[in-house]
């Protein structure tokens, strides 16, 4: 998911940790778990949602097939059974018997055949649709080649039985089930609220563990909300909590504050400032460090369009710039200032995320030679001028102005970079986070920042979104050689043999590095403070960030 530090945790990887402190005295003023959000929520409406600060929300009140389990791997869940075919193509899926939606409606197989055919429309213009690109007949269906939603690979053959037909074998197709846009919608609901659904709490209907307060719910713009558990959830005995309290607070320092005041149970150390002040706090018996598989990475503009100048569009397709900005970007500094408990990049797959065919840690297994090298990034960079026949560059770099290590990482890259590469110049652009998410989708940038975080633990979580034409290939390159080994990488028989697999994933990153399409910068974590009488809070590095379903306060 791309945001810039989503609740400045992450949906990648897929090791889950409890939320335990080992002890302390610290106790919030309510009976409640008091939880935050660092920025606004965006909606309600799983099939279009981007952002973790709405997943956070959407998968505590819905639920799908499947949900990701303490050990990080997929559980049934709405889901009583699925079996899969020996050739991988089709999955038989039977519905636990009596599932209601919040409103007493029944749940049925056909409200998943209904949102998914929903999710995958062209019309819904969903950015996660190519999480549903395997199944059959979706990709036609998407792109409007094909008009007969009734081809889409997935059937109702009852009330509680389901029929999937995927169009190659997906080895993680039951991650997939456990992400936002896999989950049902209450069609009555859709039709009624029609381009209001999802805008407000009141304007949707849940299938999961949760619901909004009736009276404190999200109404698309207040800082402060209520979840209750959902009556008519199949699982209700074995959520703990009555009741999750939720606000927005969008300054880091004012949630530890509001953490010493037990005013929050949680709170980010999300500045190196902060974790200085703050990590031995309590003598440190509050403070957890949450790893995450999140990569931060620039993106370039390789479009030649919406840049800020035609010069900047020639510049940002020329390999050679790039690698000389690549080259100028001190990652190791940059997390040492700025992004406390993180560790400089060395290629896009994150650390902690996926192991290869021997165990090793794909991440080790595929770095790339991401270095610091200032003499060589001037060198290449003057080389880069005189091949577009320019001697100096105005460079717009897009950033955040909902995280203030954001602010701080761009006025760093806005000094060091213009040293080292002279006759640069890097204009900040410091917008809101959603205005932000825009901007990446339109292309309207020359650089930004971007977050993505994986959905399942296998590389191609990460490396689909850079192949031609891919929704959230912002910087619009395209690559034959990366074109073929993702395909390689992810098509029978060679999907059949995890070493020759991750040998095309390691292609992939070998790709991006060598001809500095992105930028890596760091594979994030997130150090904070948590009230050790939190119980229950599951942290997921990818999905779902933080389980409420088992929450309590002691």
């Amino acid at each position: 998911m791309k945001t810039w530090k989503k609740l400045s945790l992450g949906t990648a990887g897929l090791a889950t940790v409890a939320l335990l402190a080992a002890c302390g005295n610290s106790s919030s003023g309510s009976q409640y778990p008091q939880l935050s959000l660092t920025t606004d929520p965006t909606t309600l409406d799983s099939a279009t949602n981007t952002s973790t600060y709405s997943g956070i929300l959407i998968g505590n009140t819905q639920e799908g097939l499947t949900r990701v389990g303490k050990d990080g791997k997929p559980a049934n869940a709405l889901a009583e059974s699925i079996k899969v075919s020996d050739d991988g193509l089709t999955y038989s899926v039977k519905l636990r018997d009596g599932l209601k939606w919040s409103n007493g409606d029944a749940l049925t197989a056909k409200d998943f055949v209904y949102s998914w055919q929903r999710a995958n429309a062209p019309e819904t213009a969903s950015q996660y649709a190519y999480l549903m690109a395997n199944i059959e007949n979706a990709e036609a269906i998407h792109t409007g080649e094909n008009k007969d939603l009734s081809s889409f690979g997935v059937k109702a053959l009852s009330d509680t039985e389901l029929e999937i037909k995927l169009s190659k074998p997906t080895p993680y197709f039951e991650y997939l089930l456990t992400e936002n846009i896999y989950m049902p919608v209450n069609k009555g609901a859709v039709e009624k609220y029609g381009k209001q659904y999802g805008t407000a709490s009141d304007k949707v209907v849940y299938s999961g563990p949760f619901e909004f307060k009736k009276d404190a719910g999200w109404t698309g713009t207040n800082a402060s909300f209520k979840l209750v558990k959902n009556q008519n959830y199949y699982d209700k005995k074995n959520v703990k909590s009555e009741e999750i309290d939720y606000q927005i607070v969008k300054n880091p320092n004012t949630a530890v504050q509001l953490f010493k005041q037990d005013k929050l149970d949680q709170a980010e150390l999300s500045t190196t400032d902060l974790y200085t002040a703050n990590k031995n706090y309590n003598g440190g018996k509050n403070n957890i460090d949450l790893k995450e598989a999140t990569t931060a990475y620039i993106e370039y503009n390789q479009s030649g369009e919406n840049t800020s100048s035609p010069a900047v569009a020639k510049a940002l397709k020329n390999k050679k710039i790039r690698e000389a900005i690549s080259l100028a970007t001190n990652r190791k500094d940059i997390v040492d200032q700025f992004v406390p408990g993180s560790t400089p990049a060395t290629g896009f797959t994150p650390v902690g995320m996926a192991k290869n065919a021997t165990g090793e840690d794909f991440a080790s297994y595929a770095a790339q030679g991401y270095a610091y090298d200032t003499a060589k990034a001037k060198t290449l960079w003057e080389q880069g001028l005189k091949e577009i026949d320019e001697t100096s560059l105005n460079i717009s770099f897009t950033t955040d102005a909902d995280k203030p290590s954001a602010k701080q990482i761009a006025d760093y890259l806005q000094t060091s970079l213009s040293k080292a590469l002279p006759g640069l110049t890097l204009t900040e652009k410091i917008i809101p986070y959603a205005q932000r998410l825009q901007d990446s989708k339109n292309g309207n940038f020359d650089m930004v920042m971007s977050v993505w975080g994986g959905d399942y633990a296998e590389p191609s979580t990460f490396l689909q979104l850079f192949t031609t034409g891919q929704s959230y290939n912002d910087g619009k390159f395209s690559s034959k050689t990366y074109d073929d080994a993702f395909k390689a990488a992810t098509t029978t028989p060679d999907v059949l043999s995890q070493a020759k697999t991750d040998a095309d994933y390691k292609l992939l990153e070998d790709t991006l590095y060598k001809g500095s399409y992105i930028n890596p910068v760091d594979f994030q974590a997130n150090p904070a403070l948590m009230n050790p009488n939190i119980k229950g809070l599951q942290f997921h590095s990818t999905g779902l960030a933080y389980d409420l379903k088992t929450a309590y306060l002691k």
